[in-house]
């Protein structure tokens, strides 16, 4: 009888231990009370840039509906690093979010290649229509596939254009021979030399003083950086020639976020979607327009490229594309139509 009760009773607790353990183990739906939480959000951007000022809508989304349960922190400026840099301490779980742009993900899966080529997104509704879909989809799920890193959301960082101090810049022809300063990754290379036009890669404190000392002739980048950088100042001639998009791309990493409490994880998501896919693609159209207000009244000379002119720079263009299409996954350049 006593071997009986004590099997019983080992049996009692045995179920108890699991049943507990299975509790546990479940994913939660709601928050504890009790429970607090803290985000880490890191960029390299400037505070008064469209992106910081969507993480900072991000942030007061994000603390408002979790009632303050959740706290985010927001570190601009490369205070934790480079776009590199903060890249990998999301992968490596060292930090939890970021917001940084979509070129520094072909270091993780080569997919991301097609978001940095020339003329991939013409213009803004094509971009949107292609990232909030299936091509979005297709690139956050081979990153996720070969990193811890989840990308959440694809703001709108502008499109580039090129500024020099040589002459007028109409068609390809024109870069003939031209120094630009631009980000130093292979396309950018690539495509200049197809260009008839040399690439330096250069860090953007630099080009001020770069360009007025005629070590560059131009520089390649947004018109919100033509402004906050003052370059304008240094050379007064500037084509929007649109040849790439500069896509910035808010980041988690899955492990965190796998570990949150349903709730919280679509407290982030909603937020992320309302910050970076909706107000800051406002944010950006209007920052654009300030900052080529400001060159033009400086007295620079903008020039926009005509259907035919654009068309210099699209074919001369194409062997970039066509080097990089063995890297990405064809069902990818189908879906783009390349």
């Amino acid at each position: 009888m006593k071997k009986i009760l004590a099997i019983l009773t080992c049996l009692t607790l045995c179920f108890s231990m699991l049943t507990a353990c299975g509790a546990g183990g479940e994913d939660k739906t709601a928050a504890d009370e009790d429970t607090t939480y803290k985000i880490r959000i890191a960029s390299d951007e400037t505070i008064d840039t469209p992106c910081s000022k969507a993480t900072l809508i991000f942030k007061d989304l994000v603390e408002k509906a979790s009632n303050g349960k959740v706290t985010v922190e927001y570190f601009n400026d490369a205070a934790m690093g480079d776009e590199r840099e903060i890249a990998e301490s999301v992968n490596m779980g060292q930090l939890e979010m970021g917001i940084i742009s979509g070129a520094n993900f072909s270091t993780y899966s080569p997919d991301w290649f097609v978001t940095d080529l020339p003329y991939v997104f013409i213009d803004r509704e094509t971009m949107y229509n292609y990232l909030d879909g299936e091509v979005g989809n297709f690139l956050k799920k081979s990153l996720l596939e070969k990193s811890k890193i989840q990308a959440l959301d694809f703001a709108d960082g502008s499109f580039k254009a090129v500024l020099n101090g040589t002459r007028p810049v109409k068609t390809v022809a024109d870069l003939k021979g031209l120094k630009i300063r631009c980000q130093e990754n292979k396309i950018n290379m690539s495509l200049y030399k197809a260009w008839n036009s040399t690439a330096v890669p250069m860090g953007f404190s630099e080009v001020y003083t770069a360009l007025q000392q005629g070590a560059i002739d131009g520089v390649d980048t947004s018109p919100l950086y033509l402004r906050s950088g003052k370059f304008y100042e240094t050379g007064q001639y500037y084509t929007l020639t649109n040849h790439q998009a500069l896509l910035m791309v808010s980041i988690i990493n899955i492990d965190y976020f796998n570990s949150l409490p349903a709730d919280i994880q679509k407290i982030i998501t909603d937020a992320s979607r309302e910050a970076y896919t909706v107000q800051e693609r406002q944010i950006v159209q209007e920052a654009e327009q300030y900052a080529i207000k400001v060159m033009d009244d400086y007295g620079c000379t903008q020039y926009v490229l005509s259907d035919a002119d654009r068309n210099t720079f699209i074919e001369a263009s194409k062997p970039v594309i066509e080097d990089y299409r063995s890297s990405v996954d064809p069902k990818l350049y189908t879906m783009l139509g390349l």
